[in-house]
């Protein structure tokens, strides 16, 4: 996935909006103490026991449940300025936009009108939904971000209004944050088009394209533009371009590509609540690397409110409630891409997703699912990689030599990544010398890659064979990534193989220093201090890893350190 764009930190008006809502956000802290205004309800359980269910339901990152409590204690107290607010901000972050149709009224006709309540009306009229209209206050003044938002919205509600109206929108000039320019070109560049003014919106995308570092996202918007002037020839032209030089291709892009090359219609004109979602994505998805978290997703979920079915915004908000630890509410959203361009994008993100909850049956079903509906190299590769990370490595290795074969029947370059990761799980199953070989071939294609030096230098260095030559792989592989705490304990462990034990010192306190909860950092560094006659700090370094959560076979070995010195139990660990 595309990164956000260029900025490098938010504007200042963006934060303090960010620090107004993430201050009454719904999983911004612990459960405190309701507001002692719900005292006297409480005493019969049904305002404040909801209150507190929704509370916990939001410190345990349950979206959906905090918004439904939140709307079962705004129905006790629907005069409540925190509730509104919390009651609104939940369902929202859940996406139940019916909760939130009818929690963000409440929280618009609060004391200062909550600005965020405000643009999200605006949106849900723009998608047609009929919410009530209750007196509103005027909102907050929360700075420049927030006004840019709600004065594109008001384009995109004239241009529902008719063309007369996207003219006038098209004539208006949106203002923001300097770092946000590219992003009101493409808002320009889309009203623009749907204006009638080809010319100036070829243009304003042509800006656009050249201005934000969301190549993917302008690429997919501006070609769709030119298929819809019958320019597909030109078209296609943009979309290979951008193919030709990306190591991740854009899943719409591709689509466009397929499209045209099978004489399917051009995408057909955007409503103004679709066009309005294309033109508010991509300052949303600013917001992600620019803001807290919880913030973007609050935005990403406004988008998705005025178009459910774009995928992009739904592909970036699934990974960024990943990122909220919000994990089921991150698959909900990877399940609604399927049957679109980023489909099976997001089924491999949910497929990890699923092996890091330590759910990894469920992940190689769904990886065993996609290679078996999908002849592409990609749902290979990731059944591949987590039957590796499982230890199902005699599964891997034939996944992993149909991809190193496939590619070069296509004539594509050769990738050192799958030869090495082929080559470890030869090393797991116990065949070294096919693992040696794939590690050589690695290393052809690519001579200066550190994790291959270092993993074919320490396994020489521990296997007693080659020790000189895997001392240099592992010093070349230091002088590559100095910062590396693996690579330097390698470096030290091959002083300590080679009897230069002050050296190792040297070294293996660089690396524990770099990696402190590495069990086998702390046990080199243990030898390497008894080999030199430091035996109580020797003893700290085997205590500790012994504590750590490690290799068992490491565990062990420090045990018998710890009674019988340096000279107890093996040497080393193949």
């Amino acid at each position: 996935m595309e990164g956000a764009g260029g900025a490098k930190s938010a504007p200042a008006g963006m934060m303090r909006a960010a620090g107004l809502i993430i201050g009454v956000a719904l999983l911004a802290g612990s459960c405190t103490a309701a507001p002692s205004a719900f005292a006297p309800e409480s005493e019969d359980g049904s305002l404040y026991g909801a209150f507190l269910a929704a509370r916990y339901a939001g410190a345990a990152r349950e979206p959906d449940a905090s918004a439904r409590f939140y709307a079962a204690a705004l129905s006790h107290d629907p005069q409540s300025e925190y509730l509104s607010e919390r009651a609104f901000y939940s369902a929202l972050l859940a996406g139940d936009f019916d909760r939130a149709d009818a929690a963000a009224p409440l929280a618009a006709r609060q004391g200062g009108g909550l600005q965020l309540a405000h643009i999200y009306l605006d949106a849900a009229r723009l998608a047609g939904a009929r919410v009530r209209t209750d007196r509103a206050e005027p909102p907050l003044a929360m700075g420049p971000f927030g006004e840019m938002i709600g004065a594109m919205l008001d384009d995109w509600k004239e241009v529902a209004a008719g063309r007369d109206g996207a003219r006038r929108a098209a004539a208006r000039a949106v203002q923001g944050p300097d770092t946000l320019t590219g992003h009101i070109l493409i808002h320009r560049a889309l009203l623009l088009e749907v204006a009638g003014d080809n010319a100036a919106a070829e243009v304003a995308y042509r800006q656009a394209d050249a201005s934000l570092d969301l190549e993917g996202y302008t690429t997919a918007l501006r070609g769709a533009f030119l298929e819809r002037r019958g320019r597909a020839d030109e078209a296609l032209r943009l979309y290979e371009r951008h193919l030709s030089r990306s190591d991740n291709p854009d899943p719409e892009v591709v689509a466009g590509v397929e499209r045209i090359n099978s004489g399917a219609r051009a995408p057909r004109p955007l409503r103004p609540s679709q066009a309005a979602a294309r033109a508010l994505f991509a300052p949303s998805a600013l917001l992600a690397a620019s803001a807290p978290v919880d913030y973007a997703a609050l935005y990403l979920r406004l988008v998705q409110r005025l178009d459910p079915d774009y995928d992009r915004n739904t592909m970036y908000l699934a990974s960024t409630l990943e990122r909220l630890e919000m994990q089921d509410a991150a698959l909900a959203a990877y399940a609604q891409l399927e049957g679109g361009p980023f489909a099976m994008t997001g089924m491999v993100d949910a497929a990890w997703l699923n092996f890091r909850l330590g759910r990894t049956d469920d992940a190689i079903g769904q990886a065993r699912h996609l290679a078996d509906a999908d002849g592409s190299l990609q749902p290979r590769l990731l059944l591949a990689d987590l039957y590796r990370m499982s230890g199902e490595c005699r599964q891997a290795v034939p996944l992993y030599r149909e991809v190193i074969d496939r590619r070069e029947s296509e004539g594509r370059e050769p990738d050192w990544r799958y030869l090495y990761f082929e080559g470890v799980c030869h090393q797991i199953a116990g065949d070294w010398e096919s693992a040696e070989a794939r590690f050589l071939s690695a290393l052809d294609i690519d001579p200066d890659e550190p994790r291959v030096l270092n993993h074919l230098g320490y396994n020489w260095i521990v296997l007693n064979t080659n020790v000189e030559e895997g001392f240099e792989l592992v010093r070349r592989a230091a002088e590559i990534e100095p910062e590396n705490g693996a690579i330097l304990d390698s470096l030290g462990w091959g002083h300590f193989k080679q009897g230069r034990f002050d050296e190792a010192v040297e070294w293996l306190e660089r690396a524990a220093a770099l990696s402190p909860d590495s069990a086998v950092v702390n046990w080199h560094l243990g030898d390497a201090y008894a080999a030199v006659g430091r035996d109580r700090e020797a003893g700290f370094q085997w205590r500790r890893a012994r504590d750590l959560e490690g290799d068992a076979r490491v565990t062990r070995l420090v045990e018998q350190r710890l009674e019988g010195g340096l000279s107890a139990g093996p040497a080393d660990i193949e």
